[in-house]
């Protein structure tokens, strides 16, 4: 057993059982974990990071920046990933401010596309600012999604919401 933020056992992580995978002979790890297409699909790649800081512990903003350039880390195009390094920062930095915590980041790359996923614990929608004054702090987030997104929304999950934004990639 662990402990969560407010000292609370939590259950150990859990293990397949070999008999678990039933089904999937054949196919290679990646395959099965959705890193990998099967052959003559669309190669489609995906990975998750669950965002265990405490609300208020620095880092968790720059453990997804980094997760998010070591995913992206084959592309050709450097304004791509800036860009999309960016749009992590400011959905995991919105779902820290404004809802107490993000709890996971899920980045999905197929047919020259990616997907970001950020998920928090709050069921209210993202609410942008209708104007931006010069000298404030903040308020940028949803504006830059925005422009730099081809587009964005949210849905509930569970208790709370997922935020997601699709970018353009480039081919290579």
């Amino acid at each position: 057993m662990g402990q969560s933020c407010d000292g609370r056992a939590r259950p150990a992580v859990r293990r397949h059982r070999p008999g678990c995978l039933r089904g999937l002979a054949g196919r290679s790890r990646a395959q099965v974990l959705g890193e990998e297409a099967p052959p003559g699909e669309p190669q489609t790649r995906r990975r998750y990071l669950a965002l265990t800081r405490c609300p208020g512990e620095p880092g968790t903003a720059a453990e997804a920046r980094a997760f998010t350039g070591d995913f992206l880390a084959d592309t050709a195009d450097p304004r791509a990933v800036a860009d999309a390094v960016l749009l992590v920062s400011e959905l995991v930095g919105n779902a820290l401010r404004h809802t107490g915590g993000s709890r996971a980041l899920l980045l999905i790359r197929a047919g020259g596309r990616l997907r970001i996923e950020v998920s928090d614990a709050s069921p209210w929608p993202p609410s942008p600012r209708s104007t931006h004054r010069a000298g404030e702090q903040g308020g940028l987030g949803l504006f830059l999604l925005d422009r730099l997104s081809l587009r964005w929304g949210w849905r509930p999950t569970g208790p709370g919401k997922t935020v997601w934004c699709e970018l353009r990639l480039p081919a290579g």
